[in-house]
């Protein structure tokens, strides 16, 4: 196996990044399942909808806000060591992806503030609610962007150029089939974690924000809902990604290999966790569907969190290593 693998730090440090990662790839479907949960509540005529839309865009602005925090952190970090993301071409990528979030930043709280004053303009709310998840896409998508021509080994950005030559560079690098694929499973990921979080996000709440019982017992399983679907999702973009990139190999070390070989092989085992995880979030997710008291099963809420995190942090690594990186079987061959 690779030997980075078996450092803590740079294990530690890499699981710390992921789960970083996570938190910015869902932030932008929150208020997207908002805005949904508005049209519902507009249509069937159901506060309950409404008032979960407006919790889970207080939690975009949590997250979101922490998330923002510590990646400012982190680019602080990145300037001390190598300033190049403040010379040359890379400035202009830079002030880009900080004007879409900053923008992304007001349009959500202005979508977040207004919630009673636009309560007799719910379509105008709604659209503004969909306006900020858009723009919160449009800034992942720059980050990304961003992140790939500073790690990218294939792709720069030419330092005498125009503003209109660094832009082509930029979106050329990003239109690989690399980028595209990783971007999408990771927005897909991002989007199966909403509602996972918005159950821990709720009982959290549940002293500040009562509603009264009938609300949580309609919004845990509500959510839970969006948990199983977005999970699906998921799994389905998980099988595809095993058979583009490492199905022939883990196959063959599957029918080969010994069980204790198969338990220290980190690819093995990253699929393992990416395929069977989610599917036991479900099952747990299923029963908190079903139950008649679901703020009763807060450890069932909190093992499926916690197991997905675990599944999602596997999937990204997973994909990590067969899409973004070059060498493959040293890695993968123990």
């Amino acid at each position: 196996m690779n030997g980075l693998l078996n450092d803590p730090q740079f294990l530690g440090l890499r699981l710390a990044g992921f789960l970083v990662i996570m938190t910015v790839l869902a932030v932008p479907s929150l208020p997207l399942i908002s805005a949904i949960s508005q049209s519902i509540a507009k249509s069937q005529k159901k506060s309950f909808y409404d008032k979960f839309g407006k919790q889970l865009t207080r939690m975009c602005l949590v997250f979101g806000g922490t998330t923002l925090a510590i990646l400012a952190l982190g680019v602080a970090r990145y300037l001390t060591v190598d300033p190049i993301m403040l010379q040359g071409p890379y400035q202009l990528p830079l002030f880009i992806t900080i004007g879409v979030i900053i923008l992304a930043s007001i349009v959500l709280t202005v979508y977040f503030n207004a919630w009673k004053a636009m309560r007799k303009q719910k379509s105008a709310h709604i659209t503004l609610g969909l306006v900020s998840s858009a723009l919160l896409f449009c800034a992942v998508i720059c980050i990304g962007m961003f992140a790939n021509v500073l790690q990218s080994i294939e792709h720069f950005l030419p330092s005498a150029g125009t503003p209109l030559e660094i832009l082509t560079a930029l979106i050329t690098a990003a239109s690989s089939k690399a980028f595209i694929t990783y971007i999408g499973l990771g927005l897909i990921t991002g989007f199966a974690l909403c509602g996972t979080f918005g159950q821990m996000y709720l009982i959290s709440r549940r002293e500040k924000d009562d509603f009264g019982r009938d609300y949580y017992k309609f919004a845990i399983p509500y959510a839970a809902k969006w948990a199983i679907g977005g999970t699906v999702l998921q799994l389905a973009a998980s099988f595809a990604m095993l058979a583009a990139t490492h199905l022939s190999v883990v196959t063959e070390l599957i029918t080969t290999s010994m069980f204790n070989d198969l338990l220290q092989n980190p690819i093995v085992m990253a699929w393992a966790f990416a395929l069977l995880l989610p599917v036991f979030a479900c099952i747990l997710w299923t029963f908190i569907v079903l139950s008649a008291t679901p703020m009763r099963r807060k450890i069932s809420i909190y093992c499926a969190g916690i197991v997905m995190v675990i599944a999602d942090i596997s999937l990204l690594f997973a994909a990590y290593i067969g899409i973004m990186m070059t060498m493959v079987q040293p890695i993968i061959v123990s």
